[in-house]
């Protein structure tokens, strides 16, 4: 059967299906395809709902809630997994590695030894999460500090709005943002995470690594319903209008309210600015959770998608190395070949010479035999000819041999040209097929 199902696909199917007939043609239990549609955020059936359809009798559905996370719109049931790029999966597997220690290690800490054993093998079951309120904060977390006080002195816009690179919330809201930042930026020291404010917004970073964050509170736009007084003023000027008009006067058209009104909704949401195939970047107040009640799993999602960054500049960084050995080898392989070239042109020389010594002393001595009747120009050959055997003989000679091959460094000792990896492959050329 069909394992990969939409979130509106999955919601018809449980509606319309016992869960308990839907696992068994999944092939898994019913306790897990519930678990399956708490993971993707889809309603199922309450108690009593089948037994008052077979009864004929009327029962509500819950509708399915709406969600800001695109991952979670594919559902995938049992243990299929979708294909994972390639190209990231390293990435995925390293950052998903870190926060599973970095767990490991808060736990390790928190949880006595005696104790920690007993604590894991309990599974009870876990309430619905009530929102968590944060007491208000006077001396925020020194990393958040700037950020807070320029939250604090920050003007509101004409909807009381307070805007700052990396937040806008309602002004009523900036308590609470400041609470939040602060036990955020706690969370983050025990993740060895440096959090911090600049012109481009909040940061956060383990070492060279960083991702930006934003916080917005939710609002909705209504259109603007004038109050008495707004609508007297206006009245008031269309009238005055009217008897400039009826004068021949024109009197300009002015507004005496906005079109519409912002209505902030109190709920915050928070996103992190950056990709990281695989993992959450964005939390927001709900009906039964807030983002203070979420701050562990915020802060693991920082931590992974810092990772995530990590493994890519990593791997990046290895990949620029092995391109810059490769093209080091390949450049010591071009000069060996040149070197090979001019080795071989060495030898030629040096046998040409051996071959036109040789020819010469025969052709001298040859020649000899004619010097009583030869003219002033035969004498002047012989000459010639004696003088370019001396200079052969003397680039046979071994000095002079040694002091060539040094100066051209044809066979030098140690060899700055070896590679001991051998000669590279050639590049693939990627225009072939």
């Amino acid at each position: 059967m069909q394992r990969t199902f939409t979130r509106q696909e999955l919601y018809d199917l449980v509606w319309s299906t016992p869960i308990i007939t839907l696992a068994g043609r999944f092939d898994i239990s019913d306790r897990g395809l519930a678990k399956t549609c708490a993971r993707y955020q889809i309603p199922v059936p309450g108690r009593g709902y089948w037994a008052k359809i077979e009864a004929g009798q009327s029962a509500p559905k819950t509708p399915l809630w709406k969600i800001d996370n695109p991952t979670l719109e594919t559902v995938y049931i049992g243990g299929y997994k979708p294909p994972v790029n390639p190209y990231v999966a390293f990435a995925i597997e390293a950052a998903a590695g870190t926060v599973r220690k970095s767990k490991e290690m808060r736990q390790a800490r928190a949880v006595p030894d005696q104790t920690r054993d007993v604590a894991e093998k309990e599974e009870t079951p876990r309430a619905p999460r009530e929102p968590i309120v944060f007491e208000p904060v006077r001396h925020p977390h020194s990393s958040v500090a700037g950020f807070v006080a320029a939250l604090r002195s920050a003007n509101p816009d004409q909807y009381g709005e307070v805007s700052l690179p990396g937040a806008k919330v309602h002004k009523s809201s900036v308590s609470r943002l400041t609470s939040f930042l602060h036990h955020l930026a706690l969370a983050l020291d025990q993740r060895e995470i440096v959090l911090s404010h600049t012109e481009k917004g909040i940061k956060t970073a383990i070492g060279p690594d960083d991702v930006r964050l934003e916080i917005v509170e939710e609002r909705r736009r209504e259109k603007h319903i004038p109050t008495p007084a707004e609508q007297k003023r206006h009245d008031e000027h269309e009238r005055r209008r009217e008897i400039a008009r009826r004068r021949g006067q024109w009197l300009s058209y002015e507004s005496f309210w906005p079109e519409y009104d912002y209505i902030y909704s109190g709920k915050l949401s928070f996103e992190i600015h950056n990709w990281a195939e695989g993992a959450r970047k964005r939390w927001k107040d709900g009906k039964h959770q807030s983002l203070e009640s979420m701050l562990d799993p915020i802060a693991d999602g920082i931590l992974f998608h810092l990772a995530f960054e990590k493994a890519r500049r990593e791997e990046r960084e290895a990949e620029e190395r092995r391109r810059k050995h490769m093209a080091h080898r390949r450049e010591l392989y071009k000069k060996r070949q040149e070197r090979e070239t001019n080795r071989l042109n060495f030898l030629r020389q040096l046998a040409e010479y051996q071959k036109e010594a040789t020819d010469l002393r025969a052709t001298i001595a040859k020649a000899t035999e004619f010097l009583p009747q030869a003219s002033s120009e035969y004498l002047r050959m012989i000459e010639w000819a004696q003088q370019r055997l001396a200079h052969i003989e003397a680039q046979n000679q071994i000095e002079v041999l040694t002091s060539n091959l040094q100066q051209q460094n044809l066979f030098p000792e140690p060899d700055d040209l070896y590679d001991p990896e051998g000669d590279p492959a050639p590049p693939k050329n990627p225009w072939s097929y």
